[in-house]
């Protein structure tokens, strides 16, 4: 027995002697398990190989796609599927709730009516937002219209389309208005629908207004907007060039055949406006006004007159049929005295506009009634039950930062109803702030034009500007007081432009003070004799330092209203309506 141990045991350790060839050992590779190819019974030593090109490729694949590493990519491709399926999935989400918390704080400052569908509200709102806020400006200062316009058109589209939300909408009759124009009749319609498609009317004529005379090319109806006047053709032929552009398109700009109106002309807004039926007289009277403005601008002052005189005309019909043709004349604007009692708000902004248009074009003489029987009109208003607001007192607002959160949390879960209806014009206002302020306005185009028309009332006319720049003064510290802010930029200009007039007409008289003082120095007649020279001196010289001392006054008055005189922000929702 132990003698067979030994043998055994030598037989292990000397494999030559076994009974058995020994199994070939590979010296290059790892056990055959790990092998995607087939096992070589050799050795794999590189000079012992004489094998074919195509057969290394396969050994060399075979070497690198090894069990263990195609377990490893496996691994890694399904960790970048988790990885990924995880990413991009959250990026979504992340972007539609910052685009939905985005559009929340819109739906606050731009209120859209709740019956219009989703994408008719959001394209508003991306209108409103393109319009009218600082971040979506061009270097937060240029609004770019070209963008507007398209917002506005394309929500027109929407809201005119039977198969968005222009359901029941028809082609107004001919009655509803003298004028030729494409107005709908909206009265199937909501109020609050209503109030909305007037508004995007409004605000599409606004935008035409600035695109007037801009064009774009023919297949791209969002593209780059061009000057008519940069444009090369036949009427052009030496056209302006354009401005620098990075994109490189002021090289090569369109021909005169390539290109198109960039957006319809404001006359076709304004018609549409004027002959769409179930206007209010405020938005009707809007939209006459506003037409006469721009017409206006381009011009035409005869065909404006007659707009002007149409605005007093709208606003005299919804008056009473016994007053209706007593109340203001109709041609001249100037409101009766007898009927002070009788104006309504709208017939004091139409005669007020027609004045302003008369003062513009020059025929001060005919403005200058309006504005007097106007000023008195107001003057003569009954005071607001409500105070100097003309609001109910509001409960004070808790802006404290708990508060804020959960206002902003609150308007995320809940929607704020929109604003209601404003009033139609048809009733006669209350004196309030706000009227304060027009009456400032008035008392300002008073001034000015009795100084300038007439030497003998320059005094006088100093004396009224001097007045306005006092009453808008007082009415913006109680505004502050009180918190309003409803007619505070109309106040803001007039003090801005009645101080300006003030030191112009200060200037203005000192020096015709100090061309006296030379008169009388180098006098003729009994003033050249020495009688009554003196004191003919000593009074002109008194009047220009008395004009020398207001214009000092002015300057310390400039540098005390100078808070009150910056520009505010406008509370563009209260231009909601």
């Amino acid at each position: 027995m132990a003698s067979t141990r030994v043998i055994t045991r030598q037989s292990a350790l000397h494999p030559l002697h076994h009974s058995t060839p020994p199994r070939p050992r590979s010296f290059t590779h790892r056990p055959s398990l790990l092998f995607v190819a087939r096992p070589i019974p050799r050795p794999q030593l590189p000079f012992l190989n004489t094998v074919s090109r195509a057969n290394i490729i396969q050994t060399q694949v075979g070497r690198f796609i090894s069990t263990e590493r195609k377990q490893r990519w496996k691994d890694n491709f399904w960790r970048q599927v988790r990885f990924h399926s995880y990413l991009w999935p959250s990026i979504f989400l992340i972007v539609v709730v910052m685009n939905g918390l985005k559009h929340v704080k819109l739906e606050s400052e731009y209120p859209t009516p709740p019956d219009w569908s989703f994408w008719s509200r959001w394209e508003y709102r991306m209108a409103r937002y393109t319009e009218l806020d600082d971040e979506a400006k061009i270097h937060r200062v240029l609004t770019d219209w070209g963008k507007v316009g398209v917002y506005y058109t394309q929500l027109l589209e929407r809201l005119e389309s039977e198969k968005y939300d222009g359901k029941h909408l028809v082609r107004a009759t001919a009655s509803s208005a003298s004028d030729e124009g494409d107005g709908l009749d909206i009265s199937a319609k909501s109020e609050q629908w209503q109030r909305g498609y007037i508004n995007v009317l409004m605000a599409a004529a606004r935008a035409a207004e600035h695109l007037q005379g801009m064009c774009r090319r023919k297949d791209d109806p969002k593209g780059k907007i061009y000057p008519r006047e940069c444009i090369p053709g036949p009427d052009n032929p030496r056209p302006k060039p354009l401005p620098w552009d990075r994109n490189k398109a002021h090289i090569n700009p369109p021909t005169a055949d390539e290109v198109e109106d960039a957006f319809p002309s404001p006359q076709f807004f304004y018609e549409k406006l004027l002959t769409t039926e179930s206007l209010s007289t405020r938005q009707r009277l809007d939209a006459a006004l506003a037409y006469a403005d721009w017409i206006e601008f381009t011009g035409e002052v005869e065909v404006s007159d007659k707009w002007y005189q149409r605005g007093v005309m709208i606003a005299s019909r919804a008056l009473p049929a016994n007053i209706r043709g007593s109340v203001v004349d109709l041609n001249s604007g100037v409101i009766n005295k007898a009927h002070d009692h009788d104006v309504t708000d709208n017939v004091l902004r139409a005669s007020t506009a027609l004045a302003v248009h008369h003062a513009r074009t020059g025929r001060v003489k005919e403005a200058l009634p309006i504005f007097l029987s106007v000023l008195r009109a107001r003057k003569s208003l009954p005071p607001s039950p409500f105070g100097a607001t003309g609001e109910k007192q509001r409960p004070k607002r808790d802006d404290s930062p708990v508060m804020v959160y959960v206002s902003a949390l609150k308007d995320v879960l809940v929607e704020r109803p929109y604003p209601p209806a404003p009033p139609t014009g048809d009733e006669r206002p209350y004196h309030t702030l706000k009227e304060a302020c027009e009456e400032v306005a008035l008392m300002t185009y008073i001034g000015e034009i009795l100084f300038a028309t007439s030497e003998s009332e320059r005094e006088k006319g100093l004396g009224w500007t001097r007045d306005s720049v006092d009453a808008a003064e007082a009415v913006m510290w109680v505004m502050d007081e009180q918190a309003v802010n409803d007619g505070r930029e109309t106040c803001r200009q007039c003090l801005e432009t009645g101080l300006q007039n003030w030191k112009a007409m200060a200037r203005e008289m000192a020096r015709y003070a100090v061309k006296k003082v030379d008169e009388v120095q180098n006098g003729s007649g009994l003033l050249s004799l020495g009688i009554g020279k003196s004191s003919g001196l000593e009074k002109a010289r008194r009047e220009a330092k008395r004009w020398e001392d207001e214009g000092e006054v002015i300057e310390l008055r400039i540098q005390k209203t100078l808070p009150l005189a910056q520009a505010s922000k406008p509370d563009w929702k209260l231009n909601q309506s």
